[in-house]
């Protein structure tokens, strides 16, 4: 008897008020989907515990000196990340924009990625598709840094197909229409072959071709630009009034977030030809970094007056 196809799946992770635009947006993209066969299921994050990262830094690398590989917090937030980071169902989030970045339920599940990610490397190679809804009411003044900081989480294990910036006060746009395509367009590179997966979304003049969000840092010196989230480098130029801009190419094939980009980072596994140190002068430079770091905090402990709210 043959055995029954595994039916293909979304989880639409919604970080913003049950029954709210958020989820609404996670719904119209999962109707979108369900025109695939795609079935979808929705974690609703306010309605869960979520604490924000506390900094212990148990959670840090392997060979760190205070390294235990788990998060010491007990709540809901290591569940969510192995239903949307560990599972091999396709991914669509939506955050909320309440002060031009996404809200703190987001940023708190993005910042307790690590001890996930340290014991899971494997999800760097990005086998899994996603896209990304950020929900605000006015772009662009007031939603700046919605889709760059969802992206911080996102490009360490999606490839990502497509993304949103909805602007609630902007009547002129069916919103619900852009997310019921972005459903389609998950859907449909859920159907491909990892490696034939292209990204869809909007594509302003001078984005990034990694996360192909538009805000540029200027590092060092015009004409060079950085991406600050994916760290790719270019030079700017304008022709005929129209911006242009080179993205280096190495950055592009091996970007902050890339598999190879984390474990430089890191200094987990094989080094990569940009380190200026072996490996091992690194770690002592690091160890002795922190000692030094230590011994200086001494004279704070004892200093300065800590007040608290009055109890009821």
């Amino acid at each position: 008897m043959a055995q029954a196809r595994k039916k293909k799946k979304i989880i639409g992770l919604s970080c913003g008020t049950p029954n709210g635009n958020c989820e609404s947006f996670i719904k119209e993209a999962a109707m979108g989907a369900e025109e695939f066969g795609i079935e979808t299921e929705i974690i609703r994050a306010q309605q869960l515990k979520v604490l924000p990262c506390r900094g212990c830094m148990k959670c840090s690398p392997p060979g760190q000196p205070l390294h235990t590989g788990k998060c010491v917090l007990k709540d809901d937030v290591e569940w969510i990340l192995e239903k949307t980071v560990l599972g091999d169902a396709a991914l669509i989030v939506a955050a909320p924009v309440y002060y031009l970045r996404s809200n703190g339920y987001f940023m708190s599940i993005c910042e307790r990625m690590h001890p996930i990610m340290f014991n899971h490397l494997e999800i760097l190679k990005q086998n899994k598709v996603g896209a990304i809804i950020s929900v605000g009411a006015s772009p662009p003044d007031w939603t700046n840094l919605g889709l760059t900081g969802m992206n911080i989480w996102t490009q360490h294990f999606i490839k990502l197909v497509d993304q949103m910036q909805v602007g609630m006060m902007m009547p002129n746009v069916d919103w619900y229409a852009r997310a019921r395509e972005l459903g389609r367009n998950v859907a449909r590179a859920m159907n491909m072959p990892i490696e034939e997966v292209k990204y869809v979304g909007p594509e302003p003049a001078v984005s990034c071709p990694v996360c192909h969000c538009d805000i540029l840092q200027v590092f060092d010196k015009l004409p060079n630009v950085v991406c600050p989230i994916c760290w790719v480098h270019g030079v700017i130029s304008s022709d005929g009034g129209e911006m242009k801009v080179k993205w280096d190419e190495w950055d592009v094939k091996y970007p902050r977030f890339s598999e190879y980009g984390v474990k430089e980072h890191m200094r987990i596994g094989p080094q990569g030809k940009r380190l200026k140190f072996p490996s091992s002068a690194i770690d002592r430079e690091r160890d002795e970094f922190m000692s030094r770091q230590m011994e200086r905090k001494k004279k704070y402990r004892a200093y300065g007056k800590i007040i608290k709210p009055p109890k009821s």
